[in-house]
């Protein structure tokens, strides 16, 4: 914004008197003029904002643009387990379409994410699309680019969310936090639908105890260089149950994620300043089958990111920085599983006919991202000229490094002899598993760089301001490349204080490395063996001989694609009003050669034994497309102890396909239905619906922040609203028309739906010795029932009313 419009601005706000003391953050600083588009949540919103898990993304909640999965709020215990960061939905885009950054450093994932069976043989369930985070406590700012984003930003068809840690304190500080929620702290509920399916048989409530606690400590070294040294924790242990034939035993399983930080920051003198930073940010989360026992699976995520980095301002503003970033989603896993009869003495776990033991085998998934970016900008004639450039070299890596199997088929007998000794595949005079299913040992590798350069000049001129930028992008996978123009102009009405924005831009994602990986794993292998007779007894050794070769399916995603993109075009107003700021913004994307599954093939292998095998060969495919329609309406304003956000936001998204897993065709459906009073095609009935997930058509959200008795209490509130909406959807009635039975879809209505949550900080001690604050955080204060529609009854529970207490120590 031009210095007149910042004038004019000014002129248009409200006077006010505040008193002494801290000013109440606003929920969030929306961008203006040609930033529109872009919104900041500062730090001291994130400590009174966030909910209890310290989750900050969901912050996000607060602004309009930002959609969430409609499972929130299902109370299952893998729910409660799951401590990594929410999925969100930027501006129509995909969960997994978004870019993610830390501190400045790409973190997010090019591997599979839409994995979360941990039970699953072959894949990993601890990968996300944002690779690592941080706990809130450690955050000192959230920024959120959800439309007019600028050139320097790339490899995403979703929206930017930056997360950046807190700075060091130029003074010496020191905190220590703690925090705890129970099922005791819990209400619980469940949906009508789901109690008339229950009767009065109802599973047990969830069990489950949560932990976060951390300490921090700055440390200026000397003169002009700062040091923060921080750690944060959060645990969730939760209770399970066996199953039936396991005797629905209680057991435990837990979560843990970590947060260590580390950072210094110098001053070099004449403007330049020098950064270096580690994070370490490990995850695990253990699970394991109701249906066995001895298999227990811990899934790992998170990682390492470090960055060095200089800066410095002058006639020329500069910056450089080389960037790690190292994610782990591997898991550990016993090596084999065992399918052993009940009747004998290591089977005898469970009231089966045969008892399960072990699991599937150790994985090892990493991810590493290597960069180096830089970036300058110098004042012109005409206004700011901006460039720079963008490395990055990914290495990833998935690997079995042993053989692992599942043995089976077992027989017993007083007469079997094991040759090797007893083992759980085989024990003398009881039984011997003959056959094996055997997960071959492998490493899939893939490389590839990824370059960037941008170039972006802001002209002033006068009323009118004007960002053009040219972002070009080249990734060795896909090599492809790829252009995109951005441009955003603000013009200052003859309003005082009012702007008006337009923008066209066009966004391009990123190469996606799960059909490459999948593209490496080996065939099938099923062994068998028999007794050899001696003297009357049974005899089984290690003699194994290979009972079939098979290919199921592979996967190819080498071949000749297209980078996904999104156009999008964007309109906006926005300024003050009654010492306030108000906007009005308009979204329109179109994503298209979106990764897709193309329709599978079958093919011919020639296997190791000389035989043949057919097989189902699936590609990547740019198949993909979906489209966005957005307008929100915000207001923001900051009146001395209090801070008010407004928004309400209207979107209609409709998309081909839900992940790069899914065939296109596979969304096909040319059933005949009837649809009120008329025979219609599925296809037809979906064509008419939106999204399934993550977009909710109307959104409203108020958030209020205060602060009480002299800055002691501290108190945000947030009224989220989703206006009820209807889907086109199976009835579970049928109906005869002309002797042809259809299956009848019509509206199913969803109601509107009011979640509250209040957060409250209380300074109960302030001495020279720091200050101690009681922290209550109070999810869904009016208790209701998040999904009404619901139907589950295996685990019906839904989180009602929930409170988070702690205590926080500052000096």
């Amino acid at each position: 914004m031009n210095a007149g419009s910042a004038h004019a601005q000014d002129a248009n706000r409200l006077p006010e008197v505040v008193a002494e003391g801290d000013r109440a953050p606003v929920p969030y600083q929306p961008g203006e003029g040609v930033e529109t588009g872009t919104s900041t949540i500062e730090r001291q919103q994130v400590v009174i904002g966030t909910p209890g898990s310290g989750d900050v993304n969901q912050l996000l909640k607060t602004l309009p643009t930002v959609q969430f999965t409609r499972d929130e709020g299902l109370a299952t215990r893998e729910e409660i387990q799951d401590l990594r960061p929410a999925d969100i939905s930027i501006s129509g885009g995909r969960f997994y379409e978004n870019l993610f950054t830390l501190d400045g450093i790409d973190v997010s994932s090019r591997m599979d994410v839409t994995q979360d069976n941990p039970f699953n043989f072959n894949e990993v369930a601890g990968a996300g699309a944002q690779g690592l985070w941080l706990d809130s406590e450690l955050v000192g700012s959230v920024t959120l680019r959800d439309s007019n984003v600028s050139a320097e930003y790339g490899r995403f068809t979703g929206g930017v969310l930056e997360i950046e840690s807190r700075a060091p304190a130029p003074v010496i500080r020191a905190s220590a936090n703690a925090s705890y929620t129970s099922d005791a702290l819990t209400s619980f509920k469940v949906s009508d639908r789901s109690r008339e399916a229950l009767g009065a048989d109802f599973p047990e409530r969830p069990e489950f105890e949560k932990w976060r606690y951390g300490a921090s400590f700055d440390l200026p070294v000397m003169d002009g260089v700062t040091t923060l040294f921080a750690y944060n924790r959060s645990q969730a242990d939760v209770t399970y149950f066996r199953g039936r034939n396991y005797g629905n035993a209680p057991f435990g399983q837990s979560s843990l994620s970590e947060n260590f930080l580390g950072k210094l920051q110098t001053e070099l003198g004449g403007g330049t300043s020098a950064t270096a930073q580690l994070t370490y940010s490990p995850y695990r989360s253990e699970a394991s089958n109701a249906n066995g026992v001895d298999n227990l699976i811990t899934s790992h995520g998170g990682g390492i990111t470090g960055r060095l980095g200089v800066t410095h301002t002058g006639d020329i503003d500069w910056s450089i920085d080389a960037t790690f970033a190292h994610t782990d989603t591997s898991r550990e896993a016993p090596a084999f599983n065992y399918s052993i009869p009940s009747s004998t003495t290591n089977g005898n776990v469970c009231a089966a006919t045969n008892c399960t033991i072990g699991g599937f085998g150790d994985l090892e998934q990493r991810q590493n991202n290597y960069g180096l970016k830089a970036r300058a900008s110098a004042p012109t004639g005409f206004g700011l000229l901006s460039a720079g450039f963008d490395y990055q070299r990914i290495d990833a890596r998935r690997q079995r490094s042993e053989d692992g199997g599942a043995f089976q088929m077992g027989v017993t007998g007083a007469n079997i002899v094991c040759a090797q000794g007893d083992s759980l595949a085989c024990v003398t005079g009881e039984y011997a598993l003959t056959r094996q299913q055997v997960y071959r040992a492998y490493d899939a590798h893939v490389e590839l760089d990824s370059v960037a350069a941008w170039i972006e000049a802001r002209a002033d001129m006068g009323e009118i301001t004007a960002r053009i930028g040219l972002r070009y992008d080249h990734e060795g996978f896909l090599e492809n490349h790829n252009f995109a123009p951005r441009l955003s102009v603000a013009w200052q009405t003859p309003l005082d204080g009012w702007s008006a924005t337009l923008g066209a831009n066009r966004y391009y994602g990123r190469s996606l490395l799960a059909y490459a990986m999948r593209a490496q794993y080996p065939v099938n292998v099923t062994l068998e063996r028999a007794a050899v007779i001696s003297g009357g007894n049974r005899v089984y050794s290690d003699n194994w001989t290979i009972r079939s070769l098979s290919k199921s399916a592979t996967y190819s995603g080498d071949g000749a694609l297209e980078t996904p993109y999104s156009d999008e075009l964007s309109a906006g107003i926005n300024g003050g009003l009654l010492g306030g700021t108000l906007s009005l913004r308009g979204i329109y994307r179109e994503g298209r050669n979106e990764f897709t599954r193309a329709p599978g093939t079958t093919e011919t292998i020639v296997l190791e034994n000389g035989l043949t095998d057919t097989y189902t060969q699936y590609t990547l495919a740019n198949d993909g497309f979906s489209s966005y329609r957005g307008a929100s309406l915000e207001y923001v304003r900051s009146f001395g102890k209090h801070s008010l956000g407004l928004n309400l936001n209207w979107s209609k998204t409709r998309s081909s396909n839900d992940d790069y897993l899914v065939d296109v065709q596979d969304t096909l459906d040319g059933t005949p239905v009837l649809f009120q009073g008329e025979v219609m095609t599925i296809d037809e009935v979906e064509a008419l619906n939106q999204r399934e997930d993550f977009a909710s058509p109307l959104l409203g959200n108020i958030t209020w922040t205060a602060l009480w008795l002299d800055d002691r209490i501290q108190t945000n509130v947030n009224f989220r609203y989703r206006h009820g909406f209807s889907r086109i959807e199976d009835t579970g009635v049928n109906e005869t028309v002309e002797g042809v039975r259809y299956d009848v879809f019509d509206h199913v209505e969803y109601p509107d739906a009011l979640d509250v949550n209040l957060n409250a900080r209380i300074d109960v001690i302030r001495t020279a010795l720091g200050k101690v604050t009681a922290d209550v955080r109070v999810a869904n204060l009016l208790d209701n029932t998040p999904a009404p529609n619901s139907t589950l009854t295996t685990q019906p529970y839904q989180f009602g009313r929930s409170f988070w207490v702690g205590l926080n120590w500052r000096f």
